[in-house]
């Protein structure tokens, strides 16, 4: 397939166990729920808890959008519009800490040494704290950048299609 006709993959990580940090699969949920579900070439999927998996959800992609909870010491429910490349390179302002084993940042330098990486952007919302219990719930200034989220993937796809 050549590359503009790639399909753009948003994928949206977390563990749905884990209180805020499920907040990326909030926002695939939610956008399964809009007219960009139905668009051609554009795939919406649950990525879980990323890792190295995320690798192969790369493959044949033009363009890959990562949502994820993110810790960066910034005021919770703030939303982040991160370049993939300037994660790779360290020119990123503030580190992200993912709230996962590997973080993005991991993952997509990995990726660099094993395969040609599709444009990268990542969308991380602030947690303000790692839980530490099990939980499903997911705290009112979170779960409001749910729709904050979702306007920043319109205008990232918007040209595209």
């Amino acid at each position: 397939m050549p590359i503009l006709q790639a399909p753009i993959r948003i994928l949206g990580c977390g563990s749905p166990l884990m209180g805020d940090d499920g907040v990326g699969l909030k926002v695939i949920e939610a956008l399964k729920k809009t007219e960009l579900d139905e668009l051609d070439g554009l795939d919406i999927a649950d990525a879980g808890v990323c890792g190295l998996d995320l690798l192969n959800l790369f493959d044949g992609a033009s363009k890959v959008i990562i949502v994820d909870a993110v810790l960066t010491g910034n005021r919770k429910g703030s939303v982040h519009r991160i370049e993939g490349r300037d994660l790779i390179e360290g020119t990123e302002p503030h580190t992200l800490v993912s709230v996962h084993d590997l973080t993005i940042t991991d993952v997509l330098r990995i990726g660099e040494q094993v395969q040609t990486l599709p444009e990268i952007v990542v969308i991380g919302i602030e947690i303000g704290e790692l839980a530490t219990e099990i939980s499903r719930d997911i705290s009112p200034e979170v779960l409001g950048a749910v729709d904050e989220t979702i306007k920043l993937i319109r205008k990232e796809v918007s040209s595209l299609f």
